[in-house]
């Protein structure tokens, strides 16, 4: 795998449901993209294009960067939903980190 899931501040989920809400949304984010490699290339492509709007003096996104902005957080999206299914506590309160490994 080319990176690396965590949920992040989870002082009110023990080890095991840590675990499992990663698993879940790992799983979930290979289901959106179709496989764990389209999962770090989208998330390397998401990156950069955000990267580079934070920069931009004006609207100087290609539209390949707006796309790929567009499919992380939709396939982001979809996957907290369904890690946090049945949760009842503020979802936007909680973050899950999606590191890359250093790429060639």
């Amino acid at each position: 795998m080319n990176y690396l899931i965590r949920l992040v501040d989870n002082a009110e989920f023990p080890a095991e449901q840590c675990r499992l809400i990663e698993q879940r949304y790992d799983e979930a984010l290979v289901q959106q993209l179709c496989s764990p490699e389209q999962v770090a290339q989208a998330r390397r492509a998401w990156v950069q294009a955000k990267t580079r709007e934070d920069e931009a003096t004006g609207p100087d996104l290609s539209l390949e960067e707006k796309q790929a902005i567009v499919r992380w957080e939709r396939a982001e999206a979809a996957a907290r939903l369904l890690a946090f299914e049945g949760y009842t506590g503020a979802l936007e309160e909680l973050y899950i980190d999606v590191r890359l490994a250093p790429g060639p």
